[in-house]
């Protein structure tokens, strides 16, 4: 079922009737975009989203399999989050970690430029932080292939080595913690996926493209299918007021706040804007 994601990438970065006039709060305006630019955009938050919802799903594995975790669970989840989408081996998956990775970047970017105080006391780490471990999970597990990508953000040829250590021990971690609770072929627990109407023209088109890419179907059913997860869990994509996703084990409900999309949107199209005028 990875490669329903792939596919999910690949289509929505073709998705053609995306409004070129949708911005956030009017700062970037995207009828800028060269169609080239607007479909890498889409691909972008796309690829943003899937590491995100795979990130809420640890979260989900924690709660309903009532697996242990040793240090911050924040951290436990982007590495599971890595992982998963790391060992699929696709080239489209691939680029949903890097394009993450350079969301982080640029969300650390904006952060400084709007004099903003690092969270040090969040239970996330910081941005730049949570981009440069997952860059170390991808040299870890495979060094040449992001090799380019790693040369281009820097990062240390000391830390790679280390990295090739460090994914090989938390990789086989996770194996062995979800070793018990892989599903038998055939199995598949029932879950529900529900994109939310919104009234808001903007935020519609974001909810469009989630809907175009079937993200939440995707995500479902990578879940469903691998692990022994009880009957009604539930994946849906709304507007929350915030961008922002979420597992709510009281509720068991798996959330994508379609203001992320917007989001990222926002801090790519300004990236592309400013690569264009030289900036």
């Amino acid at each position: 079922m990875l490669k329903r994601l792939m596919a999910a990438a690949v289509a929505c970065a073709a998705f053609a009737n995306f409004p070129a006039s949708a911005a956030s709060e009017n700062v970037i305006d995207l009828e800028d975009l060269t169609e080239e630019q607007l479909s890498e955009a889409i691909e972008f938050v796309i690829g943003n989203a899937i590491f995100v919802m795979f990130h809420e799903a640890g979260h989900m594995l924690i709660s309903e399999l009532a697996l242990p975790v040793l240090g911050r669970e924040e951290d436990a989840v982007d590495a599971l989050s890595s992982i998963l989408l790391l060992e699929a081996k696709d080239e489209a998956l691939d680029k949903a970690m890097t394009d993450s990775a350079d969301g982080w970047f640029l969300s650390s970017e904006l952060t400084s430029q709007n004099g903003e105080e690092p969270a040090f006391w969040d239970s996330h780490g910081l941005d730049e932080q949570r981009a440069y471990q997952m860059v170390c999970m991808m040299v870890g597990n495979d060094a040449e292939g992001f090799k380019e990508f790693a040369d281009s953000i820097e990062f240390p040829e000391e830390r790679r080595e280390e990295c090739l250590e460090e994914y090989a021990r938390t990789a086989e971690s996770w194996r062995t913690l979800l070793a018990p609770h892989i599903a038998a072929e055939g199995q598949m627990a029932k879950m529900t996926a529900t994109y939310e109407k919104v009234d808001d023209e903007e935020l519609s088109a974001y909810a469009s493209m989630i809907q175009t890419a079937e993200l939440l179907e995707a995500v479902r059913d990578v879940f469903a299918e691998t692990y022994k997860l009880k009957d009604g869990i539930r994946i849906t994509g709304k507007a929350c007021g915030e961008p922002n996703a979420y597992w709510h084990p009281a509720e068991r409900e798996l959330t994508y706040c379609y203001e992320l999309a917007q989001m990222h949107m926002t801090l790519i199209a300004g990236y592309l804007l400013n690569a264009k005028d030289g900036n």
